[in-house]
């Protein structure tokens, strides 16, 4: 057991933190503690320690003496599980028989897990491997009951056993496995670190219960019961369409009657593995299989069919899926496959490359411009001005617009006494708010609106009166038929509309010949973040974004304290101010119905400044050869705009305030 317990854990002069365990003889003869350095690291060194005392106690189990001293090789492992080193290279022995070479592996494996035996000799292992398979697959010939009838399921296992041998150039009888079997079965294994003469038993190498079958049933209510491989012939591919089965069922979603988007991206992710992964047989998916297949996409491979490595997000992403089907393969018993010793151990960073870091510069994340918003809000129609927002406005993506309610949307409406309190903020009826429990977190969040937003929800509102279905509960944004943004289509695949909406109106911008960046529609959420962040700090930011732990070094704190949403109101007002000359470009009315024939903005203002230096409507349709009804569209539109834009300045000169300002 472990020899000294401490309460507080201070690292040396040098930096680095120590663990006393074990025992051991000094050069004059005398009991001590061996002293294991773990390096400077407080995390680190915890990890390395718990794995040292998982070893040690586990040595201790076998051993009678009440102070057992280290063994020279196992204090050789000790030490290396101190450097940080969870990988230990086994050599084989110069007379040892490839049999004994995988059964000493896997015993020191199953006597040790805390650490990775790997073989120096790949190639013997998998040949002992294969032999002791064989081995433990044919029934034990000294049974008190002989068996009544073959069993169909052990010849299967014995061929492909044969098969496995003659792949890799040995021939090899089932008299001989019998034999071979009941000799290693009467061998007492050595207890402690084993030498590369150990016996080889297979029976003691594993750390848990194999899954097995019952191989026959004999009279008398008894039964002989052979520990075999029930799926000795399943590959890889099989358990991977498995796996795609029940990620169908886990992601079920009963509302829509249909699988969830994270479902069929996992189901999608899964198909490309098998793209990436050639077949084989589970039994061969052993500890260095494994790191192989996930070295590969730490590795970042090529895209197929191409000569370009894949981004560390998607490396990452089909890292994540290979790693959740390996402990699902794990618990599941349909397969006959066990996690390998050290599983959690496998490095799962992926790496970086050269020119990632080039891509780093001042703008580390993609965010608009205040130009290329003013040219967002100026092409855009409603639907695409109230998209703008809302992103704008409370740092909503797409799933949050799609999923936002009517009953969220509080107009004209202040906090109560005890809530200013709270917040530390006073409101008025002629504040407006979104409150809302973000679905993907689950966490509160409230954001002050914009004029500009109460309008757009006013027109949402209006808009969505329109269909049936409306009240407290219903989707504040719809399509054009009524159905919810973020609705799957009829192939089942995730809803685009929005994606799609804001991409053409980036096109309409690039066609009429301005430049500005194709970024996505989420590229707002982060530019909202971004400003927030500007005008207050990385905390309120946070709170901004409904994240889990808006502060990153106290993890409790939304236990004891309550979230500062009077300091993310002043923020939001401060990027209001900030985000003046965006609004500025929608007009005085920026929810007007516009004509279903889309004319370019740059031949509407044409119009208006024709229209400015006096020329007639006809000469004017002329020019910009638009139809004379369109033209004078256009115009009378421009007439509206300025006559709203003298009510609100007059409105705005008599209160004395600023519309666009902030509180």
């Amino acid at each position: 057991m472990v020899t000294r317990t401490r309460r507080t854990w201070k690292p040396d002069s040098r930096g680095y933190y120590s663990r006393q365990l074990g025992w051991e003889r000094s050069k004059s003869g005398k009991l001590q503690q061996h002293k294991f350095l773990l390096g400077t690291d407080r995390k680190e060194a915890e990890r390395r320690e718990r794995k040292l005392c998982e070893l040690w106690e586990s040595f201790c189990k076998c051993s009678d003496d009440p102070r057992p001293l280290w063994p020279d090789d196992l204090l050789i492992i000790a030490m290396r599980i101190a450097k940080g080193i969870p990988q230990i290279p086994v050599p084989r022995g110069p007379a040892e028989m490839q049999h004994q070479y995988a059964a000493r592996i896997q015993r020191m494996q199953s006597k040790y897990p805390v650490v990775l035996f790997l073989p120096e000799d790949q190639h013997a292992f998998e040949i002992g491997q294969a032999a002791l398979e064989l081995f433990e697959s044919i029934p034990d010939p000294q049974s008190a009951i002989p068996v009544r009838s073959p069993d169909l399921e052990v010849a299967k296992v014995l061929e492909e056993a044969k098969k496995r041998l003659v792949e890799v150039g040995i021939s090899f009888s089932p008299e001989l496995a019998v034999l071979s079997a009941s000799i290693e079965a009467r061998s007492k294994p050595l207890f402690g670190a084993l030498k590369p003469g150990d016996p080889a038993v297979r029976q003691t190498a594993r750390p848990r219960p194999r899954k097995s079958a019952v191989v026959s049933s004999l009279p008398n209510n008894d039964s002989a019961v052979a520990t075999v491989s029930r799926t000795p012939t399943a590959t890889f591919y099989q358990a991977l369409k498995a796996y795609q089965k029940y990620v169908n069922q886990e992601y079920f979603d009963p509302e829509t009657d249909r699988i969830s988007a994270w479902g069929r991206t996992q189901e999608r992710q899964v198909k490309n593995l098998m793209k990436h992964h050639r077949d084989r047989l589970l039994t061969r998916l052993d500890a260095n299989a494994v790191t192989e297949l996930v070295g590969y996409w730490r590795r970042r491979p090529y895209k197929i069919g191409t000569k370009e490595p894949m981004t560390a997000k998607s490396a990452s992403n089909f890292l994540g899926t290979l790693l959740r089907f390996f402990k699902w393969l794990d618990t599941s018993s349909q397969f006959d496959w066990n996690k390998p010793f050290a599983f959690n151990d496998i490095d799962t960073r992926v790496r970086r490359l050269p020119s990632d870091h080039a891509k780093k510069s001042l703008e580390q994340v993609d965010t608009f411009s205040l130009d290329e918003l003013k040219l967002l809000m100026r092409y855009g129609q409603p639907f695409d001005r109230i998209l703008l927002l809302l992103g704008l406005n409370c740092g909503f993506g797409r799933a949050e617009i799609a999923s936002l309610l009517v009953g969220e949307v509080q107009l004209f409406k202040g906090h109560s006494e005890r809530e200013q309190e709270i917040l530390r903020y006073e409101t008025t009826d002629h504040d407006s708010f979104i409150k809302r429990i973000r679905r993907k977190s689950g966490v509160y969040g409230e954001h002050i609106l914009f004029p500009m937003t109460v309008e757009g929800i006013q027109w949402a509102l209006e808009r969505r009166r329109r269909f049936t279905g409306f009240g407290p509960e219903a989707k504040l944004l719809v399509n054009e038929k009524g159905h919810a943004l973020d609705h799957p289509t009829k192939s089942n695949n995730a809803n685009q509309l929005i994606p799609n909406h804001f991409s053409r109106l980036i096109n309409r911008i690039r066609d009429d010949g301005n430049e500005i960046r194709k970024l996505s529609f989420g590229k707002l959420r982060k530019t909202a973040s971004d400003l927030i962040k500007r005008f207050s700090d990385g905390e309120i930011a946070g709170v901004f974004d409904c994240h889990g732990s808006p502060v990153k070094t106290d993890s409790l704190s939304d236990q004891y304290t309550n979230r500062p949403f009077g300091k993310v109101f002043r923020a939001i007002q401060e990027v209001q101010a900030y985000l003046a000359p965006v609004f500025h470009e929608a007009g005085a009315t920026p929810f007007a119905p516009q004509a279903q024939a889309y004319t370019k903005r740059s031949t509407i203002d044409q119009i208006i400044s024709l229209h400015e230096d006096g020329y007639p409507t006809g000469q004017i349709a002329a020019a910009v050869q638009l139809s004379g009804s369109a033209v004078s569209r256009h115009i009378q539109a421009y007439k509206q705009r300025q006559r709203g834009d003298a009510k609100k300045s007059k409105a705005a000169a008599s209160s004395g305030t600023n519309v666009e300002g902030a509180k």
